[in-house]
C-alpha cells in the first residue's frame, strides 16, 4: 500500500512539474536560483525539529508562503524535493513515506491554496485580505490540517492516546510562530520583492478590481 500511495505522488508531482512555472520558465536562471533557495531553506527549517517519538516530531512548514511565492505546482515540486531529500539523508523513515508526501505536502499545498482561492473569490481584494488572511491565517490552517492528518496516520503505528499527548497536544505552541513565519515573509515580499509572489496583485489588491 506504501508503494501504491507512493507511485501514486509520484505521477502528481509529474504532472504538476510538467505544467508547473518551473517548467514554464526554465530558462530563466534568476527565477530557478530562486526556487533553488526556497527548497534548501525548506529543506533547512523541516531539519529542525522537536519531539520524543519517532516520527511525532513537529516543525514549522512555511509552506502557505510557498505557495503565495510560486503557485500549488509549484511550491508541491519544491516542498516534494525537500521532503525526498530528508528520506535520503534519514532524517524521515521511508515506510512513512506515502504519508509525509500524501499529508505532509500535497494535503497542506492543497489546503494552503484552497483558502487562498476562497479568499480570493469571497472576499474583498485588498491588502489586508491577503496578507492577515491569506497568509497570517492560512499558515495557521495549512498547519493544523498538516499536522491533524499526518496525526491519524501515525495513530496506525502508535496508541492514539500517545498520538494525542505527543504529537497533537503540541499544535498550539506551533501556531502563532507558524502564523508569524508565513505572515512577515508575505508581508516583506509585499513590500521589497512583490514579484517574487505569483499570486500577489497590485492593481487588484492596492487599487481593488476594476
Amino acid at each position: 500500500m506504501n508503494l501504491l500511495l507512493c507511485l501514486g505522488f509520484l505521477l502528481l508531482f509529474l504532472w504538476a512539474l510538467k505544467s508547473s512555472a518551473l517548467a514554464q520558465r526554465w530558462r530563466d536562471r534568476r527565477y530557478l536560483n530562486l526556487a533553488a533557495l526556497c527548497a534548501l531553506a525548506l529543506l533547512a527549517l523541516w531539519r529542525i525539529r522537536a519531539g520524543i517519538y519517532e516520527g511525532l516530531d513537529l516543525h514549522f512548514l512555511g509552506l502557505t508562503v510557498m505557495t503565495l511565492m510560486f503557485g500549488w505546482r509549484s511550491a508541491l515540486v519544491l516542498a516534494s524535493l525537500a521532503q525526498g531529500a530528508l528520506l535520503i539523508l534519514g532524517v524521515d523513515e521511508w515506510h512513512n513515506a506515502a504519508g509525509l508526501f500524501w499529508l505532509g505536502v500535497a494535503l497542506p499545498v492543497l489546503t494552503s491554496f484552497g483558502w487562498l482561492t476562497l479568499c480570493h473569490n469571497l472576499l474583498p481584494r485588498n491588502l489586508w485580505i491577503y496578507v492577515f488572511v491569506g497568509a497570517f491565517f492560512n499558515g495557521v490552517l495549512t498547519f493544523v490540517v498538516r499536522t491533524s492528518g499526518l496525526g491519524l496516520w501515525y495513530s496506525t503505528q502508535y496508541d492514539w492516546t500517545l498520538v494525542m499527548d505527543n504529537y497533537l497536544i503540541l499544535i498550539p505552541l506551533f501556531i502563532f510562530p507558524e502564523a508569524m513565519l508565513n505572515g512577515f515573509s508575505t508581508t516583506m515580499m509585499v513590500v521589497y520583492k512583490p514579484d517574487w509572489l505569483a499570486t500577489w496583485n497590485e492593481r487588484e489588491y492596492l487599487t481593488g478590481p476594476k
